[in-house]
């Protein structure tokens, strides 16, 4: 998951920036929420069920034993290489706004803001914004002056939004090409 050592800032935020690009970062969650697994398994965890948040459904379906290995870590890299970003020029990445408010006022706010939506309704009092860079900038300032904490977050991309649409072809592509087995225990979807 992590490239060698090294000294030099400017090394280390070159290191930095490329584990943030989605077809690297994903996979690191897969292999670093699998290890956490594997571990809390040999402390003697067992679960009563799984469930996981967006990427971490892919998790939840690896560790209820529908996914064998081979096929999570498949799939973790298709999903990586299927979500990254377009390097071309003018194409809209947007991003991700963390906002700790009432859900009824980050509502009320974004109604002003077509390009932007809720991505992750993590609380009644925090969520998470995507969409368009330039609306989700705005968005932050007006929660700023309203001594709301609005946080940029370091993602290369607005997930959970129209701006990934590019990424479902191929990721249903792999999804297509890997066996599911019975859960061995339930798995909740972020579906329902």
């Amino acid at each position: 998951v992590y490239p060698p050592p090294v000294l030099e800032e400017e090394h280390l935020q070159t290191q930095i920036e490329a584990l943030r690009q989605t077809e690297y970062a994903q996979p690191a969650i897969g292999a670093l929420s699998a290890g956490l697994f594997e571990i809390m398994q040999r402390a003697g965890f067992k679960p009563d069920f799984a469930a996981g948040h967006s990427f971490g459904e892919l998790t939840a379906l690896w560790a209820a034993k529908v996914l064998s290995n081979e096929d999570y870590f498949a799939l973790v890299k298709a999903r990586g290489q299927a979500m990254a970003t377009s390097k071309a020029p003018n194409v809209e990445l947007g991003a991700m706004l963390a906002v700790k408010a009432e859900v009824a006022q980050i509502e009320a706010v974004i109604q002003d803001f077509p390009q932007v939506s809720i991505a992750n309704l993590n609380s009644p009092q925090q969520a998470v914004l995507a969409g368009a860079r330039s609306a989700i900038l705005s968005i932050q300032e007006r929660f700023q002056s309203q001594d709301i904490l609005a946080t940029l977050l370091p993602v290369s991309a607005a997930f959970h939004t129209p701006l990934v649409a590019h990424a479902q072809k191929p990721f249903a592509k792999a999804v297509d090409a890997i066996a599911f087995h019975p859960p061995q225990v339930p798995v909740y979807t972020n579906v329902t």
